[in-house]
């Protein structure tokens, strides 16, 4: 017993310098797994925990549904919804709706007015450019509206407002041709997409 007693005496600051570097290391230790290392990804953030994940909140637009359908009114959808996703949150259509001129794959706008026609029912237009049953008219279309269109941005979409300005409007859809920037590719993802009326 003396000569452990001995020996902790003799080595005393060599076993506090021990003791402490193991005790910092346990520290480290229980740290490194409290605190998730974070990776950023864009505008999500992922942990290497399951519990500590964060997602930004989704974009929403407010859109007005009416006309044939069970539910009419105004809904919240998250940005990027189509007519379709708005004719489920109002109930679905009735009985004599026409789906056959709605575009019910047509992305919706924030604000957007959208109206489901009854069989041989006149089917009027939306305030601005975008048609109730999807189509853009490129006769009226605003630049925000016209760059929805896929492979439109701000610059062709000025393009095409100083065309129909410059030429009285388009007659034909197949005259986006003679816009400048749009090709023979362009025109054909825009014709069932676009109207002139």
């Amino acid at each position: 017993m003396s000569r452990f007693i001995d020996f902790v005496k003799n080595h005393a600051f060599f076993l506090l310098g021990m003791a402490c570097i193991f005790i910092v290391g346990v520290i480290y230790i229980i740290n490194r797994r409290i605190e998730p290392e974070i990776v950023r990804d864009g505008d999500i953030v992922f942990c290497d925990t399951s519990l500590d994940v964060y997602e930004p909140d989704p974009e929403y637009i407010v859109i007005h549904i009416a006309g044939e359908v069970q539910n009419p009114g105004v809904f919240e959808l998250q940005q990027g919804a189509r007519v379709n996703d708005a004719l489920i949150l109002a109930g679905g259509e009735t009985g004599y709706a026409d789906l056959a001129r709605v575009n019910l794959a047509a992305v919706l706008q924030d604000a957007a007015k959208i109206i489901i026609p009854a069989v041989g029912e006149y089917l009027p237009e939306n305030v601005g450019g975008i048609r109730a049953d999807g189509l853009i008219n490129i006769n009226t279309a605003t630049s925000v509206e016209l760059q929805t269109l896929s492979g439109i941005g701000p610059v062709l979409a000025e393009n095409i407002i100083t065309f129909r300005e410059t030429h009285g409007g388009f007659s034909a859809v197949d005259e986006l041709i003679h816009v400048p920037r749009i090709g023979e590719a362009t025109l054909e993802r825009l014709r069932p997409l676009v109207t002139t009326e």
